[in-house]
């Protein structure tokens, strides 16, 4: 490895830099949760995570074990990650909305000897949904259900019995050894398990703070799930490792979250995707009122529309552009001091140890010691993404102006992206060729004004069938799809424009979908 990634490593670990902070003031604001009906400080996270952490060693599970956690923005779920990191365990971090389809592959994939799921969470039986895919998990796996109740109740069962549990005393785990696979949509149909190490997480973090300035004082509000990378590590890891308040939030809505952040007594940092920004922006300008509290919204994950940016600012909250991926994090941000038009028309700099370039084609070449491991056991599309000297091909299209900030213009991958979460088209058009009634079909991105991108289905009926769009998402569902992977557009066409060796052209089939419409 060489020196300008070493430059951005240590041997720091989320969970002994937490443990470091309980030792100087363990009676300080840790998690916030529940609506912020729920404060814990930091003397009880840790004595909470160490006792679970105890109970995995005494099951069974070992350093190196994956652990696949499936919770919503709860208190719990921060125990659970940060006992599964104190005994070495490989955090795998889960949306809570994975239902069968998605979990299958998981499963298969990463074989993980520890899952932990709520019982039930809005509506769903997930400790059932588990229950049927024992048969894709070790033998000797454990399966531990977490009581969330519904409508944001707090069950005391489960932290009851963890204050019972004697404390772990595991060795320290190396800072260099995995400990977190994300499983994120490729281009491909089958999703990309990332690897992260302490390492690289961490460099994450101290980059971030940094480059904005964070501070004693500061608070992190997360609405972004802490089941995907962002929530995890620019809201959990960042929080928790520089000494934090988190503030968790649950389910979205726009008027509880401008609440949440005016309780809070210091400035307030976030990264979220645009949806949530939008939201918030027409809250308060329905409410005629202004948020400057909320001077470092760090924004990405999907296109950030300059006049939002602008119209954020006349509401006092500061909108600071990124750009980043699960493979080398955040590469590029705004800094507080930025001017509006900058912020309006690019996606920042290269944070602190971060090296960008542009391949011939435009293509983004990143280089940083926020750099993943690889693709969890995929070692060809670990060559084809992870390059020689340790520059990452993004897949995206950018420009990087005079003063070194990087505008990003398209992407060469085919993921659409809806509320921040990437979506692999090809994993949906497989399973809408699954119906008798389809011969042919495309998926295809749609502009949307609050979620970037809308889902369309384009497909050739066979003759003589007709399928509706509710009928499709009704067997899609049924079919085990997670919700926000649902086609929300529905087009029957004759044929799908293709090139001399049947591929699909979706250049053209967006163009005849939304006349004039570019990618």
């Amino acid at each position: 490895m060489n020196a300008a990634m070493r430059a951005g490593w240590d041997d720091a670990t989320l969970v002994g830099e937490l443990l470091g902070r309980a030792r100087e003031a363990d009676d300080a604001i840790a998690v916030v949760d529940l609506a912020g009906a729920r404060t814990t400080r930091r003397g009880q996270l840790v004595a909470d995570a160490l006792a679970l952490a105890g109970r995995f060693e005494r099951a069974g599970l070992r350093a190196g074990d994956v652990a696949s956690i499936q919770l919503p923005n709860r208190y719990e779920t921060v125990v659970v990650a940060i006992a599964a990191l104190r005994l070495g365990l490989i955090v795998n971090p889960l949306l809570p909305s994975y239902r069968v389809h998605e979990l299958d592959f998981v499963f298969r994939k990463a074989a993980p000897r520890l899952v932990v799921t709520p019982d039930r969470y809005r509506g769903h039986d997930h400790a059932a949904m588990i229950a049927g895919l024992r048969g894709t998990l070790p033998a000797d796996g454990l399966h531990l259900v977490v009581p969330c109740g519904e409508d944001d109740a707090r069950p005391e069962a489960f932290l009851d019995s963890l204050r019972a549990e004697p404390p772990t005393r595991v060795d320290r785990p190396s800072a260099s050894a995995p400990s977190e696979l994300i499983f994120t949509s490729g281009t491909e149909s089958t999703p990309k398990g990332i690897l992260h190490s302490e390492q690289t997480t961490q460099a994450g973090v101290r980059a971030m703070r940094d480059a904005l300035g964070l501070a004693a004082g500061d608070v992190v509000w997360m609405p972004s799930p802490v089941g995907h990378s962002t929530g995890f590590n620019f809201g959990l890891r960042l929080a928790l490792s520089l000494g934090l308040p988190l503030v968790l939030q649950d389910r979205w809505d726009a008027t509880t979250a401008i609440d949440l952040i005016r309780a809070q007594t210091g400035r307030v940092y976030t990264l979220a995707a645009t949806t949530f920004l939008q939201d918030l922006v027409d809250a308060l300008a329905k409410r005629r009122e202004a948020l400057p509290q909320l001077d470092r919204f760090c924004c990405g994950g999907a296109p950030v529309p300059p006049e939002l940016v602008a119209a954020a600012d006349t509401h006092g909250l500061r909108v600071l552009r990124l750009y980043g991926s699960t493979e080398a994090l955040v590469v590029s941000c705004h800094r507080p001091g930025t001017p509006l038009a900058e912020r309006m028309a690019s996606d920042g700099a290269a944070l602190p140890h971060v090296e960008i370039r542009l391949a011939e084609d435009g293509e983004v070449l990143v280089h940083s010691p926020q750099t993943a491991l690889g693709y969890f056991g995929d070692p060809e599309r670990t060559r084809e993404t992870f390059g020689a000297g340790g520059w990452v091909r993004s897949g995206d299209l950018g420009r990087i102006d005079p003063s070194g900030a990087l505008a990003i213009v398209g992407r060469k991958k085919e993921i659409l992206i809806r509320g921040g979460l990437n979506i692999a088209p090809r994993e949906i058009e497989e399973s809408l060729l699954a119906f008798p009634e389809i011969e042919r079909c495309a998926v295809i991105g749609l502009p949307d004004e609050r979620l970037g991108e809308r889902v369309c289905a384009c497909v050739v009926l066979a003759p003589g069938a007709s399928l509706e769009l509710a009928t499709a998402v009704e067997r899609l569902r049924a079919a085990g799809l997670a919700t926000y992977k649902l086609p929300q557009d529905w087009r029957v066409v004759d044929a799908l424009p293709t090139t001399a060796s049947g591929k699909v052209q979706k250049h053209r089939l967006r163009a005849m979908v939304v006349p004039g419409a570019r990618r």
